[in-house]
């Protein structure tokens, strides 16, 4: 079991990397119009396709980080979803770990 002054560290850590991601997802456009000539439109592909990409890793963190606060209010945080114990380094070093290695 995790120590509680543990978790509540974990907890700030997870609610203010989810106001920065949400942040950084405000920001993000998944279509940028860059001009009408063929490098500008080559160019527009490969930043929406970035684009997308930084969304969609975003958005599994966003969700992940939700798991895990959901996880502290509950009293199951540490734990993957088959109930092995994820290690404190692990949390430290990723507090939305889901996965016990």
């Amino acid at each position: 079991m995790l120590p509680q002054p543990f978790i509540e560290e974990m907890k700030t850590k997870l609610l203010a990397q989810k106001a920065k991601m949400q942040a950084d997802l405000a920001d993000l456009k998944p279509h940028q119009e860059l001009g009408g000539d063929l490098d500008s439109s080559a160019q527009e592909v490969e930043d929406d396709e970035v684009s997308r990409d930084l969304i969609a890793k975003l958005s599994a963190d966003l969700e992940r980080i939700e798991k895990a606060l959901a996880k502290i209010e509950d009293g199951t945080y540490g734990t993957d979803d088959e109930g092995k114990e994820i290690s404190q380094e692990r949390l430290a070093a990723l507090p939305w770990a889901d996965k016990a290695i």
